[in-house]
């Protein structure tokens, strides 16, 4: 909003200031070539008149580069934030994950793994964009700003490290149970087999 406004600000002030400056220093020339007795300081008053207008363009440029660098760290942190959350919602459908191992398949169980972990690496690139982003800043920052912007670069990192060790130790989970599943599928099936077996012996001819 601070920059919108400052923007129009910014086009008004520019647009209506070139007009006067253009009228005042034409002015200025006609009375210096018509050989006005005050001439010099006329001329004197130009420069003063066309300094401070460049002032004034400079002072507003660096209104605008401070907005744009203020806008830039409440995106950063606006960014860390939506992250955070991001990293949050992933680590809470680990355990919702682990829990379906009792009634899904071996083969079910790795796909839904392996869509989990498809969303989770979406995220890399927002992580390495939200790490440039910070060092861009801290080129700007110094102070407090600075350590702030540390500070919650580092929050999402740990957090981002902590939903990478929890989704290698589901993997292992997954892996583990998927082998489980298919062990009592095998189970299933010999003990099936070997019913089968003993059923065809008891029903043969019995031997006299």
């Amino acid at each position: 909003l601070l920059q919108e406004k400052f923007m129009e600000f910014a086009s008004e002030t520019g647009s209506i200031g070139n007009e006067r400056i253009s009228a005042v220093n034409q002015m200025v020339d006609e009375l210096i070539d018509y050989g006005h007795a005050d001439a010099a300081t006329i001329a004197e008053w130009k420069d003063g008149v066309n300094e401070a207008w460049a002032d004034l363009l400079e002072l507003m440029e660096t209104r605008a580069q401070m907005l744009a660098a203020s806008h830039e760290l409440h995106k950063f942190f606006n960014d860390c934030k939506d992250l955070l959350s991001q990293i949050e919602e992933k680590r809470q459908r680990l355990p919702e994950l682990a829990a379906r191992e009792a009634k899904t398949s071996a083969g079910t169980l790795q796909r839904l793994l392996s869509a989990f972990e498809h969303d989770v690496e979406v995220l890399v690139t927002q992580v390495r964009q939200l790490q440039e982003g910070a060092a861009q800043l801290r080129t700007v920052y110094a102070g407090e700003n600075a350590e702030a912007i540390a500070a919650r670069e580092q929050e999402v990192l740990r957090a981002w490290k902590e939903l990478l060790a929890s989704c290698e130790e589901c993997r292992l989970h997954v892996a583990s149970a998927a082998d489980k599943i298919r062990f009592a599928g095998t189970v299933r099936d010999l003990v099936s087999w070997m019913d089968g077996i003993i059923c065809q012996i008891g029903t043969g001819e019995k031997p006299r």
